[in-house]
């Protein structure tokens, strides 16, 4: 019985250790900064040329509390518009992890019609992104969304968080990015054409990303 006893303390003195470990990595994990601002990300990318930067109000950047972010809307030659927005965190503590549209949408009046994912061909193999369809007085959204960090291109909101605490403990590192491509789709367009001239944009984008988010 004693030794029973003994052995429930010692294990539960690793884990106490283990557990003070952990939130010690956690709380100095290093502050990575961007490989180049996003600012400077091309006007052009690939038959997609830049048409504005619409600017975030201060209200909305005290809730995304990013350390940089860019928002770009684009057309292609067919007049197809679509927006690509980039919200990157340096190191993410409690109350600045990255809001996915699914939490934001809904309560601005927002309905979604889809929500699923599909894959994104200019990715590693096996890359799915999150498609969400949204619409809201006849008006309908397509949006592409997923989630970077430390090379990882991430759909699930689940995942990106085990993600986070594994790379903290791993590498020292809590950076991320939540990348999203934003378009507004016609009356009566379809899903799968929507889908397509978001994903055009998306697979053009990602390997350019790869010049500005850390690896």
């Amino acid at each position: 019985m004693a030794a029973n006893m003994r052995r429930q303390w010692l294990l539960l003195g690793v884990v106490l250790l283990a557990t003070f470990g952990v939130r010690a990595r956690l709380s100095h994990a290093a502050v990575v900064p961007l490989r180049q601002p996003l600012a400077d990300f091309p006007a052009q990318v690939g038959s997609w040329k830049l048409v504005n930067q619409p600017a975030l109000g201060e209200d909305v950047l005290s809730v995304l509390k990013a350390d940089d972010y860019m928002m770009r809307n684009y057309v292609n030659p067919q007049g197809d518009e679509a927006q690509l927005f980039v919200a990157y965190y340096r190191s993410q503590h409690a109350g600045e992890a990255m809001h996915s549209p699914k939490n934001c949408l809904p309560g601005s009046g927002w309905e979604p019609i889809v929500n699923d994912t599909i894959p994104l061909k200019s990715g590693p193999p096996g890359t799915r992104v999150n498609r969400y369809v949204v619409q809201n007085s006849g008006q309908r959204t397509m949006i592409l969304y997923w989630y970077q960090a430390q090379g990882h291109i991430i759909a699930s909101e689940y995942a990106v968080k085990f993600y986070l605490v594994w790379d903290a403990m791993r590498e020292g590192r809590r950076d991320g990015a939540i990348v999203r491509v934003l378009v507004p789709m016609g009356q009566h367009q379809s899903i799968a054409s929507g889908t397509a001239v978001a994903l055009n944009l998306a697979n053009r984008a990602l390997p350019l990303l790869s010049h500005y988010l850390p690896k």
